[in-house]
């Protein structure tokens, strides 16, 4: 008998120890899958765990008493209302901070038969047992925990995932709202490495070394707009560089051109071995989006590289220019936002729940992918841009996190209750 056990399911307590015990419980386990990542030519695959995981079943023995066959009935269709409407389950010990909460998706109360009293000279004789059946999320969540606020954030940026709690990966919440200058675009993808850092993602071109072009200049070229920030061609065919990618952990990356081109270019195009090519389609520095690969594009022994082939080019006589390159993590948990057209902006981004709401309305057609943030340790890598071109974006950051754990402190089977 453990009167500290919690479960509540809505408002309804279903382990007082009064008129209600839990007899037995078991909370299941997350399915874990893998995915398949691939591509043409060299691009080779691999499997990585994802946390996309399938619903979980839980299952719940309550036993109900009460001083009538009518009241305990009254107890078992209370409980049952409560689960038709998907209420909330509250599970744990009580004053512990494992206790989490479920989130069902489907549920299911089937009553056993109630019993005839045992003793009709006993209060609470009459009882009976209900089993619950929770098809729920695969995760028991918590209340949410602050990871970041940061008033001040330079975008693109690497933050460190390191203070997320628990043996599990967690859903992440982020609001960046505009210092100053209209959101135009923002992507976000989780590393699994904490040890990684901006440039490994952020590419500068124009260090790059490449089959003909030059080094040229751009006042809003990352990082500071000083100095040569760009690469330039106005090659018909192209030129090429390969970007060193032999150290990415293995698996899916959007990769992205921050690029522009002179007004009289047409066509200006950047692509990669992998991806047909893509129109660079404004005069002002925009990432364009290249195309979502897996890297490394080869394996690795020894002192070898793996190297990814980038091109770009202009019209034979106007130029194309060339700012970053930029790779942002996919395959474990990436969200995003861009405006359709050049001047579509946003004050202010959140992204919760799988959703993205652009000045609190969620904005469907405008999000990258529909996936959300799911992290554990490691970084989150961001990019983005404002309206008007700038070496960086300016933008407050709130990250939090919702705790979750597989396991609780007190699991299986428990003793019965009073009279049981």
């Amino acid at each position: 008998m453990n009167t500290d056990i919690v479960l509540v399911v809505g408002c309804i307590n279903c382990n007082d120890r009064t008129n209600s015990a839990l007899v037995a419980w078991t909370l299941g386990k997350p399915a874990r899958s893998a995915e398949q990542f691939g591509g043409p030519g060299l691009d080779i695959a691999a499997a990585g765990v994802i946390d996309r995981s399938a619903w979980v079943e839980s299952r719940f023995l309550v036993a109900l008493w009460d001083t009538t066959v009518d009241a305990v009935n009254d107890r078992v269709a209370a409980l049952a209302a409560q689960l038709r409407d998907l209420a909330s389950i509250t599970v744990g010990l009580k004053g512990s901070v494992y206790t989490g909460t479920i989130i069902p998706k489907v549920a299911e109360c089937i009553e056993i038969p109630l019993e005839a009293p045992w003793d009709s000279r006993l209060m609470n004789a009459h009882k009976t047992q209900v089993e619950l059946v929770i098809l729920r999320e695969p995760w028991v969540y918590s209340a949410l925990d602050a990871l970041y606020t940061d008033e001040s954030l330079a975008v693109p940026a690497v933050l460190d995932l390191s203070a997320i709690t628990g043996n599990a990966a967690a859903p992440l919440d982020l609001l960046l709202t505009a210092d100053s200058a209209d959101l135009h675009q923002v992507i976000a993808g989780v590393y699994p490495d904490e040890s990684a850092v901006i440039t490994k993602f952020i590419r500068e071109a124009h260090v790059l070394s490449w089959s003909g072009g030059a080094a040229g200049t751009m006042g809003a070229g990352w990082p500071n707009g000083s100095g040569n920030t760009v690469w330039k061609t106005n090659s018909l065919t192209g030129v090429h560089a390969h970007v060193d990618v032999t150290d990415f952990e293995p698996g899916s990356y959007m990769v992205f051109a921050n690029a522009t081109r002179d007004s009289s270019c047409a066509p200006a195009t950047v692509w990669t071995l992998y991806t047909a090519p893509v129109n660079i389609s404004s005069t002002a520095l925009r990432r364009e989006y290249v195309g979502t690969i897996s890297l490394p594009c080869d394996v690795v022994h020894g002192s070898g590289a793996s190297t990814l082939e980038l091109s770009f080019a202009g019209d034979g006589t106007d130029y194309a220019y060339l700012n970053t390159i930029e790779f942002i993590p996919a395959s474990w948990g990436l969200v995003g936002w861009h405006g359709a057209a050049a001047g579509d902006h946003a004050h202010a981004l959140r992204f919760a729940d799988g959703l993205v709401y652009a000045d609190d309305i969620a904005s469907l057609g405008s999000r990258v992918k529909d996936a959300g943030l799911i992290g554990w340790q490691g970084t989150l890598v961001i990019t983005g841009e404002a309206v008007a071109s700038a070496p960086t974006l300016a933008v407050s950051l709130d990250a939090s996190y919702i705790p979750r754990w597989e396991q609780f402190p007190c699991s299986g089977t428990v003793g019965p209750g009073p009279g049981i």
